[in-house]
């Protein structure tokens, strides 16, 4: 993923007290994935490590303002949580799995340093954070949907390609495979655009076109794919992790 998923959260490393206050409501929708959540990533029986997440937000959050060493531990605790649950869910691919993994021992390096401020654990949340957003679909990003123009898409670019796409029954490779462009924050979404892409073994790998522009999206916003259902042999539109685009251009 060359772009910045979580832009709000880059923005404000070294910056500790903006950087707790975005990185805890990242952590509480991260934790709140269905992928760790529920037991294969289904509604129904809540995993362990959704319940120890919570306890160590909450107590993330209690920590203040500062990103001292408690402040650290706790949020290092529920990072390791969320990624122990997707490694479990069987869902997310082997690579991914490999990256979460270097990511969170990254982290680790850090907890324990000296100083209230230590911009290293930051800048090693923020690229493990990167990589479960590029997962789970949960993104932080800064678009002021109050005055940036909006209209319908024109051009997207592929963010990450998720895994579980199927047409047929089957993740072989199709060349025409439809999706619905859904945004992925709780206001100011776009809605009705649709796309054509290329997948491959179950993952998306390129944007032929976009079919139907929409309209209510703005340049910046993070979307995820959806299997376009009422197209024909696409299934139920379960997936394994959901693949991620940013808007570049609108009209």
């Amino acid at each position: 993923m060359a772009n910045i998923l979580n832009e709000g959260l880059s923005r404000t490393l070294g910056i500790e007290f903006e950087f707790k206050l975005r990185l805890q409501t990242l952590l509480a929708e991260f934790k709140d994935d269905p992928l760790v959540r529920y037991v294969n990533g289904a509604s129904g029986t809540e995993t362990a490590q959704y319940t120890a997440a919570s306890a160590a937000l909450t107590k993330f959050i209690k920590c203040g303002p500062s990103m001292g060493f408690e402040a650290k531990r706790n949020a290092y605790a529920v990072l390791e949580e969320v990624v122990t649950a997707l490694k479990n869910s069987g869902k997310v691919p082997a690579a991914d799995d490999t990256a979460l993994t270097s990511e969170l021992v990254n982290v680790t390096r850090f907890v324990g340093l000296e100083g209230e401020e230590d911009f290293h654990f930051m800048v090693a949340v923020f690229n493990l954070c990167e990589k479960v957003s590029g997962v789970v679909g949960e993104v932080e990003t800064e678009v002021n949907e109050g005055v940036a123009a909006t209209g319908g898409i024109t051009t997207i670019v592929l963010l990450d390609g998720g895994s579980g796409y199927t047409m047929d029954g089957s993740d072989g490779d199709e060349a025409a495979y439809k999706v619905l462009l859904a945004g992925t924050e709780d206001t100011g979404n776009g809605t009705g655009g649709k796309a054509t892409v290329v997948l491959e073994g179950g993952i998306i790998t390129g944007i032929t076109s976009v079919d139907t522009a929409g309209s209510g999206y703005s340049v910046g916003d993070i979307l995820v794919l959806e299997v376009d259902t009422g197209a024909a042999g696409q299934g139920s539109g379960t997936l394994d992790t959901e693949a991620l685009v940013e808007v570049t251009a609108v009209s």
